[in-house]
């Protein structure tokens, strides 16, 4: 058979997967997607806004973010060893075909510091919809659980912890155990499992945030984050709790 009649049929079906790609992960740079005040209001005057139009994942840096719906807002963990942790590769997954776009603002030191709130427009040809976007310098901590009606304070549950720190030897933790929920609500206590090769559960030995392994940490809110170590930003059932030290 002809070379040329294998290879154009082989460039022909690369191109289009590489679009198909592009397409499907919707990925794009922080700055590439801001667009200036004029253009945000030229999208919100041509459209209703619609609740319903909603962000169902989030990555930055092909890290996970965390869309707390109560809250209506998107959080990002800076990645602090990252040359484009302020210019982060943003993709994501929606309720409905759309695209996304930043009002313009420059992400910095002093705006993370301080809890600056950024804007997130997701929008189609007839909708938008606006989510506030938070950038932390902090590990986020997402703990899932369902809620049970026998009054037990120590439930099953799965973790999630994005740890931002440039001297993490892994960067994200999954791990299945229980939750015991204070009192007061608002301390908790994590006891992790890890799956053996066999199925079997065992004490998970994994260390997080470079502490000594354990299969227990306990969470507290912290109210002066100046005086403490081991800090995270908290999430239950993807709803923002405040900063927590884990210890």
């Amino acid at each position: 058979m002809d070379r040329k009649k294998i290879i154009i049929p082989i460039i022909i079906i690369t191109a289009v997967i590489i679009i198909l790609i592009i397409v499907i992960n919707k990925s794009s740079r922080y700055n590439d997607i801001s667009i200036d005040n004029n253009k945000w209001n030229e999208l919100i005057s041509v459209r209703y806004e619609n609740k319903k139009l909603t962000l169902e994942d989030i990555e930055f840096n092909e890290y996970n973010g965390i869309i707390d719906e109560n809250n209506n807002t998107v959080y990002y963990s800076v990645v602090n060893d990252s040359p484009n942790k302020y210019n982060p590769n943003i993709s994501y997954k929606a309720s409905e075909e759309s695209k996304i776009a930043i009002l313009k603002d420059d992400i910095t030191d002093e705006k993370v510091r301080n809890n600056y709130t950024f804007k997130l427009i997701i929008y189609n040809a007839n909708s938008y919809h606006i989510y506030n976007l938070k950038c932390t310098a902090f590990p986020v901590l997402n703990i899932e659980y369902k809620n049970v009606s026998d009054g037990k304070k120590t439930i099953p549950m799965q973790m999630y912890l994005f740890d931002n720190l440039s001297n993490a030897p892994s960067k994200v933790t999954i791990s299945d155990g229980k939750i015991r929920i204070g009192e007061n609500q608002n301390n908790y206590k994590i006891i992790l499992n890890m799956i053996s090769p066999g199925k079997n559960i065992r004490e998970n030995k994994r260390p997080l945030l470079n502490m000594k392994p354990s299969s227990e940490y306990i969470l507290t809110p912290a109210n002066d984050v100046t005086q403490h170590k081991n800090l995270v930003e908290l999430f239950i059932n993807n709803e923002y709790k405040g900063k927590y030290t884990i210890e």
